[in-house]
């Protein structure tokens, strides 16, 4: 045993958009050991709306880091476990058999092509806010065998200084800004003689670091959305390419492609691109002032980038369970009586119906939406509970986020901020990525595209998922008497600690710790039926990536596919 420290870091990314982005990545850690919160992003809020390790002294320290995106809209609500036949695990053969066979940088929909000019093609209506990200850095300490490098044993407390905090954040600052704007002109109205939405979301991309975002997310969403396009003809052949980088001759054959996407992406559980804003346009032709005076912010610095997304409201995850059900309601603007008087607002849904609308409608569409990403070659690595948009197919996008929508077929979940996806066949070239699967027994080398390598990419993004869903569930199902009723902590911080530190994820003890307060009794309740299958669905993802390592020398994984078999999400 040796007796000296290594630094090793581990970040963790969340949620990006216009709302908190997380995001967890692992610096190089040696030979350290790190127990690794994965790499996600979740967004935080704005005014329009809208995932590490450690180990201990005589040996090596270990850092990790999340990074988590902020921005001006968090509290926005405006416009297998154990054997009861549930097959959470499946083949892997078959998972890939599913997998789309087509290249990293595959773009039928062309959205890395199509330029719209402003003024012409759309305009933009109003500034909802921006985007930065928070570093979360969690400190651990460990003992390392010289021996056997993987053999290493946590200490604790900090042995150098035990008053330091085990964790730290560290603010980049406004990297993003999101516009609200709508189609106009001869594609406005194509898109309108289909009863399409003509409304656009538009995020600005600034500098090198943001660039580098706006590149990854279009890649990935340009392989997404190959996938709804791949069976017509014209798409196959290049056709929607050829007339988007044409739009000044083939413009009308583009807008009804621009058209035809909107209307496919009303299934797809992702947030869709659309294409981008021709800024270069711009140069010399607007007067700053002009810029200022509409939108109340500067005029975009050159080279920025101005991606154009369809429209699916301002409500995220995050937003939702901003405050508790009761609590939400007693917020309730008054309303008057048939006499005239004030009226309280009405009463809650059921348990019933608000716990089927929070499992079988929110937590199974992102599941499915997960599973889309990763049969389709994707993982995400920043899912948080701002990378998760709350909306609906009708017009009014904010009508599933009310405390009173329990309408499961009227309901949207559409995962965003893919800033830091990619392929899944790449997740080994990252040397974080590299480091995190060391920590848990998986020796990877640089470039693997082994079966263990995508068995833990994909896992990072259960693990992640996992923590949403906790905080849903502690949330939106719990139980108060009256709107003063204080709610325990349920923030991401205090999810973490518990059971990584204090219960070291045995859900029997954390269930028990759910169990004393009041507030959750009916929670425990709903998942303790079926043979506790909740409490199984939140084991298997919070250990999805333990379960990797247990099962490196088979051909099982589990997947999000497969966890929507489990008996919490069916009727019966």
């Amino acid at each position: 045993m040796t007796d000296h420290l290594s630094p090793t870091t581990m970040r963790r990314k969340l949620g990006f958009w216009l709302f908190l982005l997380l995001l967890y990545s692992l610096a190089p850690c040696g030979d350290s050991f790190v127990f690794v919160h994965i790499p996600r992003h979740v967004r935080n809020s704005r005014s329009y709306r809208d995932s590490c390790c450690r180990s201990h002294p005589m040996s090596l320290l270990a850092s990790f880091k999340e990074e988590e995106w902020t921005s001006d809209f968090d509290d926005f609500i405006g416009d297998g476990g154990k054997d009861n036949g549930d097959d959470d695990n499946s083949s892997l053969s078959d998972f890939l058999s599913k997998s789309n066979s087509g290249g990293a940088n595959r773009d039928l929909t062309a959205v890395q092509t199509r330029l719209f000019s402003l003024g012409e093609d759309l305009i933009i209506n109003d500034y909802v806010g921006n985007m930065g990200f928070e570093e979360v850095t969690d400190w651990e300490y460990y003992y390392e065998n010289e021996d056997d490098p993987e053999d290493r044993n946590v200490v604790n407390p900090n042995p150098f200084d035990s008053s330091k905090p085990k964790r730290t954040r560290t603010n980049s600052g406004s990297l993003i800004r999101v516009f609200r704007g709508e189609f106009i002109g001869r594609l406005g109205g194509t898109i309108r003689s289909k009863g399409r939405d003509q409304r656009v979301l538009v995020k600005e991309f600034t500098g090198a670091f943001a660039q580098e975002l706006a590149k990854s997310e279009q890649v990935a969403m340009a392989k997404l959305q190959s996938r709804l396009i791949e069976e017509r003809d014209d798409a196959a052949e290049g056709g929607w390419i050829q007339s988007a980088s044409s739009r000044s001759v083939l413009g009308r054959t583009d807008d009804a492609h621009v058209s035809d996407l909107l209307q496919e992406l009303l299934s797809a559980p992702y947030l869709g691109i659309l294409g981008e804003v021709n800024l270069a346009e711009m140069d010399g032709e607007m007067d700053p002032n002009d810029f200022y005076r509409a939108l109340g912010v500067p005029p975009p610095k050159p080279g920025a980038i101005w991606i154009v997304y369809e429209y699916q409201g301002l409500n995220t995850l995050s937003s939702y369970i901003a405050l508790a059900p009761e609590k939400r309601r007693a917020k309730q603007a008054p309303k008057k009586s048939f006499f005239g008087t004030l009226a309280e607002p009405p009463p809650l849904p059921s348990f019933q119906d608000r716990s089927n609308f929070i499992v079988k409608g929110i937590m199974a569409k992102s599941l499915s939406a997960l599973a889309t990403l990763h049969e389709s070659g994707i993982v995400h690595r920043s899912i948080g509970r701002n990378s998760l948009i709350i909306s609906s197919p009708s017009q009014n996008k904010a009508e599933a986020s009310s405390i009173y929508f329990t309408r499961i077929s009227f309901l949207a979940i559409k995962l965003s901020d893919f800033g830091f996806a990619g392929p899944i066949e790449d997740s080994a070239k990252d040397r974080e990525f590299i480091s995190r699967a060391r920590s848990f027994g998986l020796s990877l080398s640089k470039g693997d595209t082994s079966l263990v390598a995508t068995n833990f990419a994909m896992a990072e993004d259960l693990h992640a998922l996992g923590f949403v869903f906790l905080g849903l569930l502690l949330v939106s199902l719990s139980d108060l008497k009256n709107s003063g009723t204080p709610m325990p902590p349920t923030d991401e911080d205090t999810m973490q600690k518990l059971l990584t530190e204090i219960f070291k994820q045995d859900f029997k003890a954390f269930r028990e710790y759910v169990e004393e307060e009041d507030v959750w009794s009916k929670l425990v309740e709903l998942l303790d039926e079926k043979d506790g299958a909740g409490w199984d669905v939140l084991e298997i993802l919070f250990k999805a990536r333990e379960t990797t390592a247990e099962n490196q020398n088979s051909l099982k994984v589990v997947t999000a596919r497969g966890l929507l078999s489990n008996r919490f999400f069916r009727s019966t």
